[in-house]
């Protein structure tokens, strides 16, 4: 059943062209009783993120949101934007002023150069130097007042030319409105070889109004691979002149050419009317298939129609989901993210239904086909949030990757249109696929889609070459040696495998990949106290520094440590426990988007996407509502450097709207949902199974109490199967943070340890009696680091006594006579330093006066981050630590005690 809109069935273009454009967009029946709909395109800007945030050391091509401001529908095919200079790492960059072309393909938010497929460019006065051998000395200077995006609108004016552009877009269509001067050599050039990754083979045909031909596309992250795009250009009247180029060579009135930098050119006198509309179709098919669906989706000449149509399909999935209250300023942010959620990927079959599979062959599908995967980035965030609020498109995104794989050999990993590149690591088809899944996605071939992750994990290939390139090592050794991240991301997949083969009832698949999912364990090292690379013969690497990307996939120790969230309970106790979890927690959050060479968080950058709502896992939901609040008023702005990394296609975009909701996906590949409360006051999601409604009474930003469809709970989790057939979420919002709701021990969400014997849960201390208390201490490094800094329970901002004291001592008055019964100390590691600075030996003493020392405990050959030491109980008031040999290794800095916590414990 079509929607209300598309059953008045008005008489010429318009219907056909909001028919088109809104089945594009998938959209599905609204549910019973939906909401008004409401103007939300106004709050999505097409700017945010087209220019750089101002992370330190991001990962290569990631400064940058690396968005594009141009024409697109909901997951459109065409891409139609304009291309700049310095395009971060391609397509447009907001502060540069020069336009070099308007092209058809973008990504939204890759790290690498990418498409920038068939380049066009309005220009006035005859040619001079070729286009084929200069192309970039006719782009044109713009004036920032004269530039306008909107979803699925784009204008600009080329001040060279003294032209104005505007574009719009249908799913496999772009159309252009071009207001020349009053001239008769104005034209338009179409660059038939030219793409951001380089100059490749075209052809190009002019037949009175019509102009046909094909691209050479690929290239992506300097793969080999290429592929051809075929289109299919109107104007709407004949051209008074044409010509083409090869090479250096201008061939005015030839009406074909092809090869290498090569193009055509068509002029129109536009003395007595300015105005010359374009349109053009692609296809991955044929020339055939582009003039097909330019016929099908726009075969008017109502540029204003087409226009209304692609801002009405935009409306239609921002509607999806309506959010209540909140400034101007959040609105902006919420709905700019979510319209980025929705760009990728891209319908890349015909209207007839015709498609090019990753096996070059052309074959056909009743229901659309996608194409353009960043597994790496949006297996994090994005699959579960397009299963939510899309899951009639979710299913057919899991059937089109069911496709590639039936014709490729695997699930993608980081695909673009027919060719699988293998960008990144790890092997993130499966946790997609079994992320949609655990969200209620069903319609697509699941039988399919476990055969091929069973062959991937089994060292199956996609088009050629292993996905799991290191699979027989991983399963030799029960790690990658060297490589602890991509050791991580194959534990991950074979989490996602176990949960998803469990679904489908296959016993066998769930434990033999559940046994290899808990294999993350072989990567934790208990001495520094995080992930760290480890050689063959078993050993560690040492010393180890938390802050060096060294042996790490655009990240470092700190970071990925926090990358096992089905096991988070095992993490936490192989840590030492809760408090200390929730101190790590707090010094990493020390920063939000610190780049690669910080131990501290890195928004910017995937493999962390999920880490704020650890603190859940810890029992310490407030602590995740500050360090996701932080992240969404520090790192996400309205400007155009408002994307904290690039969008990785959709991915960035996808946390900041999972953040506003009030809950984050913590672990993909099942069906939890962390919980810390939403950004706005109400939200409907609208979904054909039923609205879920999400509320928040109460001022503040801490979770005091939650409703789940009129229950009281105290978890500070969702499981998805709550709000399947609809729901309401209701929050009782608070000023401080609550020490009983999300606090206890059954409250926190679930971790998945089937396939290993759960690491023993770590003591439970009580209070520590050091903290606060007076310190006596030897003279410090700095005047910052004094003793009362290892007393502070924090970690954070270099919080550490430093000395250089020869036999240095710390000692803590407790402030009355108190049993003593262990001692927790925490080392430099902890504090993001250099593990060669964990203290090498000391001594734990006790005293009753402060004058008379006993010595409880003496620790030598140690270089653990944290010690944990039991003594036989004894009385005291005084607690000393003694340092006997400050580091663990000599060399650089290894001549001072680094101590961030002593603590103790007793009654």
């Amino acid at each position: 059943m079509l929607p209300a809109l598309l059953r008045l069935r008005t008489a010429g273009a318009l219907s056909a062209l909001l028919l088109a454009a809104l089945t594009a967009g998938g959209l599905v029946p609204a549910p019973a009783h939906a909401a008004a709909a409401a103007n939300l395109t106004q709050y999505a800007d097409p700017f945010v993120g087209t220019d750089d945030s101002s992370a330190p050391n991001p990962v290569p091509g990631g400064a940058g949101g690396s968005t594009y401001p141009g024409a697109v529908v909901p997951f459109g095919g065409v891409q139609f934007s304009p291309d700049t200079p310095t395009g971060s790492p391609s397509g447009y960059r907001y502060s540069d002023t020069s336009i070099e072309d308007v092209s058809l393909t973008h990504f939204d938010g890759a790290g690498c150069p990418n498409n920038e497929d068939l380049p066009l460019l309005p220009v006035t006065g005859a040619l001079g130097t070729s286009p084929g051998s200069n192309w970039t000395s006719y782009a044109s200077s713009y004036t920032k007042a004269n530039e306008t995006a909107a979803p699925g609108y784009y204008k600009n004016r080329l001040d060279k030319y003294a032209t104005d552009v505007e574009l719009t877009a249908t799913t496999r269509t772009g159309m252009g409105r071009l207001t020349y001067p009053s001239s008769t050599t104005a034209g338009l050039l179409i660059n038939t070889s030219r793409s951001a990754t380089g100059n490749r083979s075209g052809s190009v045909r002019i037949s009175g109004s019509e102009v046909t031909g094909s691209v050479t596309a690929g290239g992506f992250c300097g793969s080999a691979k290429t592929y051809q795009i075929y289109f299919d250009i109107r104007f709407d009247r004949a051209p008074t002149g044409f010509g083409t180029w090869s090479g250096g060579t201008v061939s005015s009135g030839s009406a074909s050419t092809s090869g290498t930098n090569t193009g055509a050119y068509v002029t129109f006198d536009t003395t007595s009317a300015r105005t010359v509309q374009f349109k053009v179709g692609i296809s991955y098919v044929s020339v055939a298939g582009a003039q097909a669906n330019l016929t099908a989706e726009n075969n008017g000449w109502d540029f204003a129609a087409v226009r209304t149509a692609a801002d009405t399909a935009w409306n239609g999935v921002l509607n999806r989901v309506q959010v209540t209250g909140g400034s101007a300023a959040d609105l902006k942010k919420f709905y700019t993210a979510l319209y980025h959620v929705f760009q990728s990927p891209n319908i890349e079959s015909d209207v007839n239904g015709d498609y090019r599979g990753f096996d070059n062959a052309v074959h056909n599908s009743s229901r659309p086909v996608y194409q353009n995967y960043s597994g790496w980035d949006i297996y994090r965030s994005w699959a579960a949030l397009i299963a939510l609020v899309a899951p009639t498109e979710a299913a057919d995104i899991a059937k089109s990757m069911v496709l590639d794989g039936q014709q490729g050999g695997l699930l993608p990993k980081w695909s673009q249109a027919t060719n699988e590149d293998f960008v990144m690591t790890g092997d993130p088809g499966p946790i997609v696929i079994s992320s949609m899944y655990a969200f209620g996605v069903r319609d697509f071939d699941t039988a399919g889609a476990l055969s091929l992750m069973e062959k991937a994990s089994n060292g199956g290939t996609a088009q050629g070459s292993p996905i799991r390139g290191n699979q027989s090592a991983y399963t030799s050794l029960h790690y990658i040696s060297g490589a602890p991240s991509d050791s991580l991301e194959y534990s991950a997949s074979d989490f996602a495998v176990a949960q998803f083969a469990k679904a489908l009832g296959n016993t066998a698949s769930y434990t033999t990949h559940m046994t290899r999912a808990q294999w993350w364990r072989n990567t934790f090292g208990t001495d520094s106290g995080y992930i760290q690379p480890r050689n063959s013969d078993g050993s560690w690497s040492w010393p180890l520094d938390p802050a060096s990307q060294s042996n790490f996939t655009e990240g470092n120790a700190a970071q990925y440590t926090w990358m096992v969230p089905y096991d988070f309970a095992d993490l936490i106790n192989d840590m030492g426990g809760r408090p200390t979890a929730v101190q790590r927690l707090d010094h990493h959050f020390t920063q939000v988007n610190a780049g690669q060479t910080q131990p501290y968080y890195y928004i910017g950058n995937e493999p962390e996407h999920g880490v704020p709502w650890a603190y859940n896992f810890a029992g310490d939901p407030a602590g995740a509502s500050d360090a996701v609040r932080k992240v969404m008023t520090e790192s996400y702005t309205t400007g155009a450097g408002g994307l904290p990394g690039n969008d990785d296609l959709g991915a960035t975009s996808a946390w900041y709207v999972w953040a506003a909701l009030g809950m984050y996906p913590a672990t993909p590949g099942a069906d939890t949902l962390a919980v810390h409360g939403p950004a706005f006051p109400s939200v409907l999601i609208q979904r054909p199974g039923g609205a879920i409604t999400v509320n928040a009474s109460g001022s503040g930003t801490y979770v005091q109490a939650l409703r789940v469809n009129g229950t009281a709970t105290s978890h500070n989790y969702l499981r998805y199967p709550d709000l399947a057939a609809g729901g309401t979420v209701d929050f009782t919002m608070g000023a401080t943070p609550s020490t009983s709701w999300g606090t206890g021990a059954s409250d926190v969400p679930p971790s998945f340890q089937d396939g290993a014997t759960p690491v023993p849960a770590a003591p439970a201390l009580g209070a520590n009696l050091a903290q606060g208390r007076p310190v006596t201490a030897s003279a410090s490094c700095a005047t910052a680091e004094s003793g009362d800094k290892a007393v502070d329970n924090s970690l954070k901002n270099n919080s550490k006594w430093c000395s250089k004291t020869a036999n240095a001592t710390l000692q803590v008055d407790l402030g009355a006579s108190r049993t003593v019964s262990s001692f927790v100390v925490k080392h430099a590691g902890l504090g993001g330093e250099n593990t060669a600075w964990n203290t090498g030996a000391f001594q734990l003493q006790t005293s009753t006066d402060g004058s008379a020392w006993s010595t409880a405990a003496t620790v030598t050959g140690s270089r653990a981050s944290r010690t944990y030491t039991t003594v036989s109980p004894r009385q005291a008031r005084y607690a000393r630590l003694l340092v006997t040999q400050p580091a663990n290794t000599t060399g650089n800095g290894t001549d001072a005690a680094r101590i961030y916590e002593l603590e103790v414990y007793g009654s």
